[in-house]
């Protein structure tokens, strides 16, 4: 295990570690400006984590240009409103520091970056990486967000433009659990069902992407493009926990003496489900209890922790 601290010309290293890198690159750093692509060489497959907010874009501070050029090379371009870490894990080597990927961050910034390949670091850095995942961008809306580019026309940028309705390609949703149990439902919610299912296919963002649903009686309704962990015990041993799931439609069903409502989910193609109890040992003490919740999940720790284990490759 070794620890370097590069505080002198630190894009030095890091560019050459990630050109020279066999495999891909997880990378969370807030703002990615007009020639970052030669900075941060990424590979193809790797993913990138950024901020791509209307603020971010309007004050040049990150350029759709760039992330569309990184996205034709392979690259996956997420974004999170309000991030501000930089982290870097090439491989086994871990790289965090005060580097933005810019011109301005490699020339007229005094940077560090500490470089460190000890497990742990690394491991917990690739976490929390894929836990930040969430809303990935693809052609269209890089392309759309190019409209919003006005290059920066003084250091750290400028304000948006007043008036202009803001808009969030990226900011993390609240998370939910959803705790299932396999039934039969009533012939005569079936047509509700099937209309609403065939209203999310349409709704879907990701191409080949699948769409899943349960039926939920009450009022805790989750709204739009919440995030749902389903919980499903089926009855055989412990239950099975999805990923994430994205919530694009909701049918109501309002006839009968128990009104219901189908919550439909968009989930990433071919998923892999985990068993409860292996996650609850992954996660550490205290994992098994909040998992059985219903609900808003409050413990925010507890809701990065979850999402980094399900997006786990």
């Amino acid at each position: 295990m070794t620890t370097t601290f590069h505080g002198d010309h630190p894009w030095s290293r890091l560019t050459s570690a990630v050109r020279s890198s066999r495999v891909p690159v997880l990378a969370a750093v807030a703002y990615y400006g007009k020639g970052a692509g030669r900075l941060l060489p990424l590979p193809s497959g790797s993913r990138l984590v950024v901020d791509a907010s209307e603020h971010a874009v309007s004050c040049g501070q990150t350029s759709p240009k760039d992330l569309l050029a990184a996205y034709r090379k392979g690259v996956r371009i997420y974004s999170v409103q309000n991030l501000h870490a930089k982290v870097f894990v090439v491989g086994r080597r871990l790289f965090v520091g005060s580097t933005n990927v810019s011109m301005r961050s490699k020339s007229g910034l005094v940077e560090a970056v500490l470089e460190t390949t000890d497990p742990g670091a690394v491991e917990a850095a690739r976490a929390f990486v894929r836990a930040c995942c969430l809303e990935e961008l693809r052609a269209k809306a890089l392309t759309g967000l190019q409209k919003l580019y006005r290059d920066p026309v003084v250091p750290g940028g400028r304000r948006a433009p007043k008036g202009r309705r803001k808009v969030s390609f990226a900011q993390t949703s609240p998370l939910r659990l959803a705790q299932l149990h396999l039934e039969d439902w009533p012939e005569e919610i079936q047509e509700t069902h099937e209309t609403g299912l065939a209203e999310a296919e349409r709704r879907k963002k990701v191409p080949g992407s699948e769409v899943e649903s349960y039926r939920l009686v009450g009022n805790r309704i989750p709204a739009l493009w919440d995030d749902v962990v389903q919980v499903t015990d089926e009855g055989k041993g412990a239950p099975f926990v999805h990923p994430p799931g994205k919530v694009i439609h909701l049918r109501r069903h309002r006839t009968g003496r128990r009104p219901c409502t189908f919550v439909y989910l968009e989930l990433p193609a071919a998923y892999r489900r985990v068993r409860a109890d292996a996650l609850a040992r992954r996660l550490g003490r205290g994992a098994k209890k909040l998992l059985s919740k219903d609900g808003l999940v409050r413990n925010a720790e507890f809701a990065a922790a979850l999402r980094g284990a399900l997006h786990r490759d």
